[in-house]
């Protein structure tokens, strides 16, 4: 559909009216809506909008898959609301999404809803830190040894990426502000307090240390996410009983410094530390289940890397293995799937999809999946636009990614670093012993060879098309 405001309008109609969304963004493939009354949605008829290549719902979001196409339809759709003219949304609207009943499912989605809006605006930094530190290491004494580590080009480019990596909580700190409607520069200031170096020496040296008379425990918080998460949260509670109950002439100075003070020793001696123990006991939790499993347990997660794009559950695996990543340098239980093997296994599905199928469009539409996936690592249109239509290709997915899966397993292959969405994701294998990196290769090219035979085979023995 050309016309990307007739297609805005269309499926603003199908999410039940403009008084029926409480919020809309997007990603690199699809318009995200949060709604009131989820059930005013019919799945089916959104598919059947032109230019809408698929439509699911996911950690209680309806998403819209469009493609490349996405920001020119969110900016017809933003147009259409006005959305985007207001900070956030009227508080009275908003609040009927409240009326949804407690539920085991329910708490779910809310802290996968979380762990997506602090951590999704985040994702550009997470690829400049991945080229930078790429580039540092391809040049530096680890790889290429053209430049040594006292050089200032090698410093330029490492610095960058360890900068980010130091000040990520404050950065998480402020997505999480936004996201719990709080103050965000009394967020920072708390976050700023938690990494100061003079509190941060006392932890290092192990020296006690009390806020406002309370013991607080000696955690280091310079790699942590979680705690700067649930501080916001809480924030986001006083503020308002402050705001309530606070005469107005004096609420300059007293609600800021208020909030500082009660959140201080609720921080650091309360919060901080159960974030940080709740990110420390799943990280070791997926280790201990990889030292168990090994090799059965990357096999396993690779025949998964479709289904699990399909339903969403790649979330809070992801942001889990993130914070390990991000605190030992290193993460092999499910990111050298997820952001390198599953990609080449569903391109050798798509190869195969494209040599053999007979009608013209479903193979030029295979080709542009192809190119979305290999030159952007958009995957989205492939998935909802040709495997969930075509049985063999999840068949050809599901073994080439648990074959490709066991051997990074046996070979222990780690992933080091955020590279490129494109084929050159293997670049996050860069790091560690020297090996790593071409047994992440060899990973990728047994995926998409393993995948493309395989479905050369299955469309051969049976033409039909699921």
């Amino acid at each position: 559909m050309k016309n990307k405001r007739e297609m805005a309008q269309k499926i603003l109609e199908k999410m039940g009216g403009m008084e029926n969304i409480s919020n809309v963004f997007h990603c690199m493939t699809r318009l995200r809506f949060n709604l009131k009354d989820i059930g005013l949605v019919n799945l089916e008829d959104v598919k059947q909008i032109e230019g809408v290549v698929g439509v699911q719902i996911c950690s209680g979001e309806i998403q819209v898959i469009i493609g490349p196409a996405v920001e020119s339809v969110y900016n017809e759709v933003i147009d259409i609301t006005g959305l985007a003219k207001t900070s956030q949304i009227d508080e009275d609207l908003d609040n009927l999404n409240q009326k949804e009943k407690w539920s085991i499912k329910k708490i779910c989605n809310d802290i996968l809803n979380v762990f997506s809006a602090c951590i999704t605006p985040l994702i550009p930094l997470f690829v400049v830190i991945g080229i930078f530190n790429m580039i540092a290491v391809l040049i530096g004494p680890q790889f290429l040894k053209l430049v040594s580590e006292e050089s200032d080009i090698y410093k330029n480019f490492y610095y960058v990426s360890q900068a980010i990596l130091y000040f990520l909580p404050i950065m998480i700190a402020y997505t999480a502000s936004k996201h719990f409607k709080c103050n965000t520069l009394i967020t920072l200031a708390l976050a700023a307090f938690m990494l100061y170096p003079a509190l941060t020496e006392i932890i290092k040296e192990g020296t006690s240390f009390t806020i406002f008379g309370l013991p607080m425990p000696l955690v280091d918080y310079s790699n942590s996410l979680i705690p700067m998460m649930l501080i916001p949260w809480v924030q986001s509670y006083l503020e308002r009983f402050l705001n309530r109950y606070i005469p107005d002439v004096i609420k300059v100075i007293f609600v800021p410094c208020g909030t500082i003070l009660i959140m201080l020793p609720i921080s650091l001696c309360l919060l901080g530390p159960i974030g940080n123990y709740i990110g420390v006991f799943l990280g070791q939790f997926i280790a201990w289940l990889y030292s168990v499993a090994g090799p059965l347990e990357t096999a396993f997660v690779g025949a998964l890397c479709v289904f699990s794009i399909v339903f969403g559950f790649t979330k809070p695996i992801f942001f889990i293995c993130v914070t390990t990543l991000m605190s030992t340098g290193v993460e092999y239980t499910f990111l050298p799937i997820a952001m390198v093997i599953g990609n080449w296994v569903m391109l050798g599905a798509l190869a195969g999809y494209i040599f053999t199928e007979k009608s013209v469009d479903k193979k030029q539409f295979g080709i542009t999946c192809f190119v979305s996936l290999f030159l952007g690592g958009v995957s989205e249109p492939g998935v909802f636009g040709v495997f969930l239509n075509n049985k063999n290709s999840l068949i050809a997915t599901a073994i080439a990614g648990a074959v490709s899966g066991l051997y990074i397993g046996i070979m222990n292959v780690g992933y080091y670093v955020f590279g490129p969405s494109s084929f050159l994701n293997v670049m996050g294998f860069i790091g560690g012993p020297s090996t790593n990196f071409l047994h992440g290769c060899i990973g990728a090219g047994i995926a998409f060879v393993c995948a493309l035979v395989i479905m050369l085979i299955l469309q051969k023995k049976n033409k039909k098309v699921y």
